[in-house]
């Protein structure tokens, strides 16, 4: 069955190994034989239970070490990346601040009955909290503030975290909105609630439509920009052609 030197060196060290108890691919790596050789000249050799948990030890592990070792090379991917993008916004214009806000609040804001924005997100609040600001002169000390947190959650520490990270005084916080324990099938339950920051007072109404006007101009824009691209990659096309 083993004829040449280098295969009966082989054959034996394949032999030597399976019975310290590693496994085919173990084996087949460390020799660079193919499994099948492996697999002929050690069918006969009988592991101990022991080798052979540690066996299905290390088989069970490897889907999750190859996992972790993906998801280790994926985030590094993603922070070169993000650090490439950062750098392709060199600053911010008070007129590109003005449009990113009322994008978001068309997103994200109310549409009808006041002016107001709601979120989980404490950036995306906190962005529109100081937009409101120095976009509109609202101090936060004009916004209130209601939650709507999850049964169990400590409605006291929530409030002043808001209150902190936005400049809301504690006393601008309504009554919170608490759903009740068994309510949905809800798992990932959000530790600081959901928050809506609603300017008060009056003339919100007419605020709400200026800043939804915005966001519309902001629309007719981007078709007109939209439409002044295409007539130029058109313009381009006939002059290739011609």
């Amino acid at each position: 069955m083993v004829q040449s030197p280098r295969k009966r060196f082989e054959y034996e060290k394949a032999r030597l190994l399976r019975k310290r108890g590693l496994s085919y691919n173990q084996i087949r790596k460390q020799l660079g034989v193919s499994k099948s050789s492996v697999s002929l000249w050690c069918c006969d050799i009988e592991l101990s239970r022991a080798q052979r948990q540690k066996l299905q030890q290390q088989w069970l592990a490897g889907p999750r070490l190859g996992g972790l070792a993906n998801r280790v090379k994926r985030e590094k991917e993603i922070i070169v990346v993000r650090n490439a993008a950062a750098h392709q916004i060199k600053n911010l214009k008070f007129e590109t601040f003005k449009v990113a806000g009322a994008a978001l609040y068309w997103a994200e804001g109310a549409k009808t009955q006041g002016a107001s924005i709601s979120n989980s997100d404490p950036k995306t609040i906190e962005f529109m909290v100081r937009w409101f600001n120095k976009v509109l002169g609202i101090s936060p000390m004009q916004l209130k503030a209601h939650l709507h947190i999850h049964y169990g959650n400590d409605d006291k520490k929530i409030k002043r975290y808001w209150s902190l990270l936005t400049g809301i005084p504690l006393r601008n916080f309504g009554k919170s909105f608490i759903k009740p324990k068994g309510m949905g099938h809800r798992t990932n339950i959000l530790p600081r609630g959901v928050i809506t920051v609603r300017i008060k007072g009056r003339g919100t109404g007419n605020i709400r439509h200026i800043i939804l006007a915005w966001a519309h101009r902001v629309y007719e824009l981007s078709v007109q920009y939209k439409n002044k691209i295409s007539r130029a990659h058109s313009s381009a096309g006939r002059a290739a052609r011609s």
